[in-house]
């Protein structure tokens, strides 16, 4: 029960991180450079790294650069909301493949046959 109580939190948690992010990412788009920024880019870094080598770039590639600068408080919320989801599911897959190993280590040092 207690799993449930953990894993509801740990969901929470993660959409107020998304949540926060992008509407940081709003506000420093909308506002300008600031010091902030820094900070933010700091924390979907991961994530953003991810998004911007798998899907932005070959998009850019294949689309070609428009150049212009419209819209550029929603496409900061964007880029640090999605840079925040991408290092939730990296998050997640860390913790989900820990309890795979850790629920067979038990299994696998009982098939173990000492040598001779």
């Amino acid at each position: 029960m207690s799993r449930t109580r953990c894993s509801r939190a740990a969901r929470i948690l993660a959409l107020v991180y998304v949540a926060a992010m992008a509407a940081g990412g709003f506000a420093t788009g909308a506002h300008g450079p600031s010091p902030v920024d820094s900070l933010l880019s700091g924390l979907a870094q991961p994530g953003l790294n991810i998004l911007y080598v798998f899907v932005l770039m070959p998009l850019a590639a294949l689309l070609g650069d428009s150049g212009e600068g419209a819209g550029e408080a929603a496409g900061a919320a964007l880029a640090c909301g999605l840079g925040a989801a991408v290092n939730v599911l990296l998050l997640w897959t860390v913790v989900r493949f820990a309890r795979a190993a850790g629920a067979e280590l038990p299994a696998c040092r009982k098939r173990r046959t000492p040598l001779r």
